[in-house]
């Protein structure tokens, strides 16, 4: 298999619950997922993006941004860092608000693993 087939059977078996840190809405219905080493674009029906919303490891973290607290790597401040073994880094900031919400939600999301916070 070489690069270009790992590629697409990358993209093929993409399922954004589990693999996107996280995604951004745009505009006609246009979705945007951040994962490892990649940027995938979809175009989501209303329904399909209203079910990838209300999933209980998606929180909103601005108006068109909501990240995947099972991949929360690392919490700096009001920072978060998302990677896995072959990703680079990613981070995104957030209000303190949304911090918030984000903790809580990790707690209650049984598979995420706990992540490193530095202050």
């Amino acid at each position: 298999m070489n690069q270009n087939d790992k590629v697409v059977y990358e993209y093929q078996s993409f399922d954004p619950v589990t693999d996107a840190f996280f995604f951004k809405t745009g505009s006609h219905e246009q979705v945007i997922f951040h994962g490892r080493n990649y940027i995938i674009k979809k175009r989501l029906s209303s329904a399909e993006l209203a079910s990838l919303k209300a999933q209980p490891n998606f929180v909103r973290a601005a108006l068109n941004l909501f990240v995947n607290v099972n991949r929360i790597t690392n919490i700096d401040g009001n920072t978060l860092h998302f990677r896995d073994e072959f990703a680079y880094p990613r981070t995104i900031t957030v209000s303190r608000r949304t911090l918030e919400q984000i903790k809580r939600r990790m707690q209650r999301t049984p598979d995420n693993p706990s992540p490193k916070q530095t202050i």
